[in-house]
């Protein structure tokens, strides 16, 4: 009888124990869910999702954490081994701002060639640079890039790239044009800056190709976008030795007191099918994901998702928010329409964005540009 209850006894105090440690499980579960950071929303694969800047809700956003689930998940038949991970944004109206009142290279090579007082500046260079502040707050008139780069190149010559660096640096610091509560430096959209990161948080190779001159973008980019100088392809100024004097390149050879300055010419616009060449030259590998905003960016896009051997997608910002910005909001579902026609995704100012520059930057009266 005594060995009975002594069994009895132990048969109770195992099921007790059981039942403690089946109540401990979602307890435990939930404190360690509680810890993660709202920064680093996690899918079931571990993968770092968008949150932060995005609205509840966007369908943008949705699309985008579906893929990084999909693509990062070694069990899904989508996964990307992360060599092949590979993402290309556009940066002029896709990651900072073009409305300032045009793109920060337009701007930087307008205030450069008016006050500077440079020996390099003609009167062609500043008429260049009037026709940029003289067309502010309207269309960039026709044939603008290619004047402007031309014109940029030349004015720049002689400099070295540390000395360009050193003008970009200054310029950053100027209060943005169109916006109360930012410089021109800090006039990135949150969310894309966002989704730049969380891009290399799951792995991904990301490169910044766009019109503008790669050294100016890659000062632009200094501090914001983790990438190194390698990852920014770009128009690109010509370069030459101090030393060389009328030489060809292929003909002269480096001193040791040389430096390497702008030449005063530049190899074309990085722009539409030009950007396609400069991935397969300088990549040479298919992107999985890019992110553009113009007719600029379409080649780039439409290559990206085009007979890719993974799962693709490609995306538009939509310019669309007259509140907050400068959006075209009555040319936005023409627009809309036509990069969903091309299999291409829409990224909505208006509609993803909780919010664009922070809270705390809004539009200037035009009366005090």
């Amino acid at each position: 009888m005594r060995n009975l209850k002594r069994t009895a006894n132990v048969l109770v105090a195992v099921l007790l124990l059981c039942l403690c440690l089946i109540w401990q499980v979602p307890v435990l579960a939930e404190a360690l869910a509680a810890e993660t950071p709202d920064a680093q929303v996690a899918g079931s694969a571990g993968v770092v999702l968008l949150s932060d800047y995005w609205t509840e809700g966007s369908k943008a956003a949705e699309s985008i954490n579906a893929y990084l689930t999909q693509v990062t998940d070694e069990a899904s038949p989508d996964y990307i081994p992360t060599e092949d991970r590979i993402a290309v944004f556009d940066l002029d109206g896709t990651l900072m701002c073009e409305t300032d009142p045009f793109c920060f290279e337009y701007m930087l090579f307008a205030d450069y060639a008016l006050n500077s007082g440079s020996a390099t500046i003609t009167d062609e260079i500043r008429a260049v640079a009037q026709e940029i502040l003289d067309a502010a707050g309207g269309k960039k008139p026709d044939g603008m890039s290619t004047r402007q780069a031309s014109a940029g190149a030349k004015a720049y010559k002689g400099m070295t790239m540390e000395e360009l660096a050193g003008i970009v640096d200054r310029f950053k610091d100027s209060d943005a044009w169109g916006f109360v509560g930012m410089t021109r430096g800090e006039a990135y959209y949150k969310p894309m800056v966002e989704l730049f990161d969380k891009l290399l948080a799951n792995d991904f190779t990301v490169y910044v190709v766009t019109a503008t001159e790669r050294n100016i973008v890659r000062e632009v980019i200094n501090g914001v976008l983790a990438i190194p100088a390698s990852h920014v392809i770009g128009t690109e100024y010509g370069y030459m030795a101090t030393g060389q004097g009328d030489e060809e390149d292929s003909s002269y050879t480096f001193q040791p007191n040389d430096k390497v300055v702008f030449d005063g010419s530049y190899a074309g616009e990085n722009a539409k099918m030009c950007k396609v060449d400069a991935i397969v030259r300088e990549i040479g590998q298919q992107p999985v994901l890019a992110f553009g905003n113009s007719s600029g960016d379409l080649a780039m896009a439409i290559y990206t998702i085009s007979n890719n051997p993974y799962k693709s997608a490609a995306y538009m910002v939509l310019a669309d928010d007259g509140v907050r910005e400068y959006g075209d909001e009555a040319g936005a579902p023409a627009k809309r329409a036509s990069y969903e026609e091309q299999g291409i995704g829409v990224i909505s100012m208006k509609d993803d964005f909780r919010t664009i520059y922070g809270d705390d930057v809004v539009k200037a009266d035009p009366q005090q540009k």
